[in-house]
């Protein structure tokens, strides 16, 4: 791939002191925050970041990521974030990404966004509005493994939880990472202790709102690639409403 062009950016971050959970190694929503960090930078470079949507009557919602890491960072280390818009698909916006560390490449991950209108509430076609602006299918760094997310039919584990102010990002709603969390939050404490998250393919279908109860599901599904996977399933307790849907994919350290 070629990084010298302006549909390629590149972005360094720290591991700070904060992110890394008691094994000494931060999760995959460190990784998740840093490309949602790198794909706000990119699309602010190339006119279509969240002020220039504004304009416009719209704003950028993610509707789905799918991310896989062969390791994960610790304090003190570094890792870069190469990334690029591959092409748009209907209603969908396709941005990809690689992850690197000091080692080299250590992921990959693929993103689909709509671009959502503050009027009708509704998605409009991503090319019409970046100003017909043409954006070249590109090559993945990551297919989205199915069509769409396996719903989980019966939650094994559960967990209550609220949505918080503090969990709110400049749209208004909750944050899509603050959605992986809310997902884990469900994960039996023994497997968290004795397994690390390598990758996620997790769905939007929802917002939510601080105040908004929501019940946190997951169960174990078969094996992938080698790894134990769960199926997980975030609903809103007032109506029911599927708000996400992901599937995870855990390896021992």
């Amino acid at each position: 791939m070629t990084t010298d062009s302006p549909l390629t950016f590149e972005h360094g971050y720290d591991i700070r002191s904060y992110e890394p959970r008691p094994d000494g190694r931060v999760s995959v929503t460190a990784i998740c925050n840093q490309l949602q960090d790198a794909a706000s930078r990119h699309a602010d470079r190339l006119g279509f970041g969240h002020h220039d949507l504004e304009q416009s009557g719209h704003f950028w919602i993610l509707a789905r990521l799918h991310l896989m890491v062969d390791r994960l960072p610790g304090f003190g280390g570094r890792t870069s974030i190469l990334t690029w818009p591959s092409g748009n698909e209907r209603l969908v916006a396709l941005r990809d990404f690689l992850v690197f560390d000091e080692d080299g490449a250590m992921g990959r991950a693929t993103t689909s966004w709509v671009t959502m209108n503050t009027r009708t509430h509704r998605p409009d076609a991503p090319d019409t509005v970046l100003n017909e602006r043409f954006i070249p299918d590109r090559q993945h760094a990551l297919t989205f493994p199915t069509k769409a997310v396996t719903r989980l039919k019966q939650g094994e584990h559960r967990a209550d939880l609220t949505a918080r102010r503090s969990d709110v990002d400049i749209n208004g709603h909750v944050n899509n990472v603050k959605y992986l969390e809310y997902c884990f939050e469900a994960v039996p404490v023994e497997w968290i202790g004795e397994h690390r998250c390598h990758g996620v393919d997790i769905q939007f279908r929802s917002e939510t709102f601080p105040g908004d109860a929501l019940v946190s599901a997951c169960a174990p599904d078969e094996p992938d690639q080698g790894l134990d996977t769960f199926l997980h399933s975030l609903t809103r307790a007032s109506d029911g409403r599927e708000v996400v849907r992901m599937r995870s994919w855990w390896k021992r350290p």
